[in-house]
């Protein structure tokens, strides 16, 4: 995939929200082309996030999340702390995005 992971991350009193947009189709392998064929399954499936180069979060997904996934998370952190999330579907594509926290 071309397109880059979009994060933005805000700190309001010690408390870190975090956005995270993935470019990426999603497709369930159940849907139907216009000729009735099956569109072959690409679905992101594993998501991983880190602060400051510690393990932050771990989380599984699968066929039912949408096209272009919005995820969103909080957790504690400061201002200048550093986000890294890296995302990998199931053809082992992987995608990452890193922001620093304003």
């Amino acid at each position: 995939m071309s397109a880059q992971v979009r994060i933005v991350a805000t700190e309001v009193a010690g408390v870190v929200t975090a956005k995270v947009i993935v470019p990426h189709p999603n497709e369930s392998g159940r849907r139907k082309d216009e000729l009735g064929n099956l569109v072959p399954a690409h679905f992101i499936s594993e998501a991983k996030g880190s602060l400051n180069g510690t393990a932050l979060f771990e989380m599984q997904l699968g066929p039912s999340v949408s096209k272009n996934p919005f995820l969103q998370f909080r957790f504690k952190g400061g201002k200048g702390d550093t986000l890294n999330v890296v995302l990998l579907d199931n053809k082992q594509n992987s995608f990452a995005g890193e922001t620093v926290v304003k």
